[in-house]
C-alpha cells in the first residue's frame, strides 16, 4: 500500500493517533456490539456534531448524517429502522439547525428536479416564519408514513419521536413534538 504524503491527511494521522490513545479502554466495551438508546437524524454540516452537542461519548448516540436532515431516501430511512428496529433505540430526534445551507439553498433555487431542495420547501408552508424549524416538523409527519417500522414502533409506544433545532449561535437546543 502506497502511504500518503498530504499535509491535511498527516493532521487527521495526528489527530487519530491522540484519539486512538485516549479512548483505548473504551474501545473493548464496543468490540461486540452497540446499544444506544437515542437515534438522531441530523444535517452533514460540519458545525453540527451531536456527540459535542450533547455531551456524549461513542457508544451512546445512533447518529444518521444527510444534508438538511432529511429522511426521503431509502438508504436514509434504512438506516433509521436499523437503529430503531435492530439497535432498539428508544428515542429518535430530528436535529435540525439555524443557518442550515441546505434550507437556504432550498429558499433561493427554482430546479424543480433537485429532489432535496424541492423536500425541504415542501415544509416551508408548516412555518413560514422559521423555515429550519419547519424543514424538522415536515420529517417528523413524514418519517412514520414512509416507514411502517417506525410507525409501528411510535403505535406501540415503543419509539418517541422527538424535533430538535441547534441554535449555532449560542449552542443551545430547543426540542419540541409535531
Amino acid at each position: 500500500m502506497k502511504k500518503i504524503k498530504d499535509n491535511l491527511i498527516e493532521e487527521l494521522e495526528s489527530g487519530n493517533k491522540e484519539y486512538s490513545k485516549k479512548n483505548k479502554n473504551i474501545f473493548k466495551k464496543f468490540l461486540k456490539g452497540q446499544s444506544p438508546k437515542i437515534a438522531i437524524l441530523t444535517c452533514s454540516d460540519s458545525r453540527v456534531i451531536p456527540e459535542y452537542i450533547f455531551n456524549k461519548s461513542i457508544g451512546e448516540l445512533f447518529v444518521i448524517r444527510v444534508a438538511g436532515n432529511i429522511a426521503l431516501d431509502s438508504t436514509v430511512i434504512k438506516s433509521i429502522e436499523y437503529g430503531v428496529d435492530h439497535l432498539k433505540v428508544s428515542h429518535l430526534i430530528i436535529l435540525g439547525h439555524t443557518n442550515c445551507g441546505a434550507v437556504k439553498a432550498s429558499e433561493e433555487t427554482n430546479d424543480e428536479k433537485d429532489v432535496l431542495f424541492n423536500e425541504i420547501k415542501e415544509s416551508f408552508i408548516l412555518d413560514p416564519d422559521n423555515h429550519f424549524r419547519a424543514n424538522i416538523l415536515r420529517q417528523l409527519n413524514m418519517l412514520p408514513k414512509r416507514s411502517k417500522i417506525i410507525n409501528n414502533k411510535i403505535k406501540n409506544k415503543k419509539l418517541t419521536l422527538i424535533g430538535a433545532l441547534y441554535n449555532l449561535k449560542d449552542g443551545q437546543v430547543d426540542f419540541f413534538i409535531d
